[in-house]
């Protein structure tokens, strides 16, 4: 019995695998608004967006399972980067580099890349995006060296790419975030918490709920209470944001504020059960200025409370769900009206 019952998880854990992976590709990598392309370690294309194939003018058909330097890269280029590409899959961390590629109309555009690893089960694939006019590219197949400075502008591109991309497939929990963003990193700075930390934290509120966007429209936007089931399937989307974004090597840093924002401060939260100061820092100061915004916004199923109303909830709350020192700060940062995006 106990072996049937192995059996039976094995079997559904590459099946979620797959669902992560088709959520990830089908809601943001094709709403993302650059060319994306996405192969696995042999060169083989796994997933292009349609922009990619609007400025090749290949389609899926043609190039899926198919060589990616040997579709779009000119003949005299791709020895440079066939090299450019093993170097990438050496490092394993976000790589800069230009690249030639052969147009839809067959003029040879220069295009400036970043490819970005992506962890899927034990495999990496890597996630070109294509930077074509958006900055100066040299006319020569390289590596670029990039400063500190720029290794965070890439990554503050792509999480913007990826939650501009979750607007497109639902806004409303789109905007939502964005206003959780603003409350969490002024709250932080105000805690005098590092750059990299508040850094991390902007970029954790913005995809904090991505894993609203597995939840089926039904459940999430129903006008009454919800079921048991329902409710259950709901709490499941702090683990799958953060397993989507865990496919984003280089986003690992935010994986734990995100899987930990419905941590409750008294141990009661999901989905561990984390209790006070064991839940990062981040993710009580993201839970803080979620559970705020939550309770001021419009649901499908009641009215938003108005600030006093808010305030007092969350003062119930305090040392139960919430931080108290964290909320009472932000009750403080509110009464005073520090939460405005001019300061931001």
């Amino acid at each position: 019995m106990e072996k049937k019952k192995k059996d039976k998880r094995a079997r559904k854990r590459p099946e979620r695998k797959v669902f992560l992976w088709e959520f990830f590709v089908e809601k943001l990598l094709e709403n993302v608004d650059e060319c994306v392309m996405v192969s696995d370690s042999r060169g083989r294309v796994v997933f292009a967006n349609q922009k990619f194939l609007s400025l090749t003018g290949l389609s899926n058909k043609r190039i899926s399972g198919k060589r990616w330097m040997s579709l779009f890269i000119p003949a005299g280029k791709r020895a440079a980067v066939e090299k450019v590409f093993r170097k990438i899959k050496r490092k394993k961390k976000l790589t800069l580099f230009d690249a030639p590629l052969d147009g839809a109309g067959g003029e040879h555009l220069y295009v400036c890349w970043a490819s970005v690893p992506l962890k899927r089960g034990r495999a990496f694939l890597y996630m070109f995006i294509g930077r074509e006019g958006k900055r100066p590219c040299g006319k020569t197949v390289r590596v670029h060296s990039p400063s500190a400075k720029k290794i965070k502008s890439s990554y503050r591109d792509i999480v913007e790419s990826l939650f501009a991309a979750s607007m497109i497939s639902e806004p409303q929990t789109a905007e939502h975030a964005a206003r959780v963003m603003l409350f969490a990193v002024l709250l932080a700075r105000k805690l005098k918490l590092g750059r990299e930390s508040v850094e991390r934290l902007k970029a954790a509120a913005l995809l904090h709920d991505l894993g609203k966007l597995m939840v089926d429209e039904k459940i999430l936007f129903k006008k009454g209470r919800l079921t048991s089931v329902e409710y259950a399937e709901i709490k499941k989307h702090p683990h799958w944001g953060a397993e989507v974004v865990r496919l984003v090597y280089f986003l690992h840093d935010i994986v734990p504020i995100m899987s930990n924002h419905h941590e409750n401060y008294n141990g009661s939260g999901y989905p561990s059960g984390k209790k006070g100061k064991r839940i990062p820092i981040e993710s009580r100061i993201l839970s803080v200025a979620d559970i705020y915004e939550a309770l001021t916004a419009d649901r499908p199923y009641r009215k938003g409370y108005s600030k006093t109303e808010a305030v007092k909830i969350m003062r119930g709350e305090k040392g139960r769900k919430l931080d108290p020192d964290i909320t009472d700060l932000f009750i403080k940062m509110l009464k005073k009206g520090e939460f405005k995006w001019e300061d931001f």
